[in-house]
């Protein structure tokens, strides 16, 4: 694993990052790797944790399975992934998990998110409560545009930002008529 800014044990890091009350933990760019996450997602001292941030932390499907499956972290509101090495199958595991059954905001920004990931988060019932999803400078083409637009599950949304993934104006023009997204008031497109 390489860890160019942090060279201090997940155990160190959850020490100093953790809020006072428990419910944050902000690990952005600690390159903590799968390997870390699975530490975390066994962590007791996290179970009262809402807000979750691993932006730019090398982690891939590996690093989402633990967290799925995660018997600690089960009411998170707020995940930040964005900069991580996350595909179609890691977001798979994400919106199969009732562990993020209470999200309310998903960053994936500048993954490797395409289609099949667009398309399972249209689908999910766990996440059915998303008030904020960032897929922007992800792979999700008109595919998954046209996959979120018919989505009954993202009726919630306020804030959609798809910035950078290929939409022509086939997916644009989805996205906008789309009766789901009524509630959105930031809709980001190009």
């Amino acid at each position: 694993m390489t860890r160019p800014f942090n060279d201090q044990p997940v155990e160190v890091l959850i020490e100093k990052n953790l809020s006072a009350d428990g419910t944050s933990l902000d690990l952005h760019v600690k390159y903590i790797g799968d390997e870390g996450v699975k530490m975390l997602a066994q962590d007791e001292r996290l179970k009262n944790l809402r807000q979750l941030n691993l932006e730019r932390n090398e982690l891939t499907v590996e690093g989402i399975r633990a967290l799925a499956e995660s018997p600690v972290l089960t009411q998170l509101t707020w995940l930040h992934l964005e900069r991580n090495d996350l595909d179609d199958q890691s977001v798979q595991l994400l919106a199969g998990s009732a562990n993020f059954s209470h999200l309310k905001q998903l960053n994936l920004w500048k993954n490797k998110v395409g289609p099949g990931g667009a398309k399972a988060i249209a689908e999910s019932l766990h996440l059915s409560g998303l008030e904020v999803l960032d897929l922007a400078q992800n792979r999700i083409g008109d595919e998954g545009a046209r996959a979120l637009a018919a989505s009954m599950t993202l009726a919630d949304l306020k804030y959609l930002d798809l910035f950078g993934n290929g939409l022509t104006e086939e997916g644009q023009t989805a996205i906008k008529q789309s009766e789901t997204f009524a509630k959105v008031k930031d809709l980001i497109l190009a």
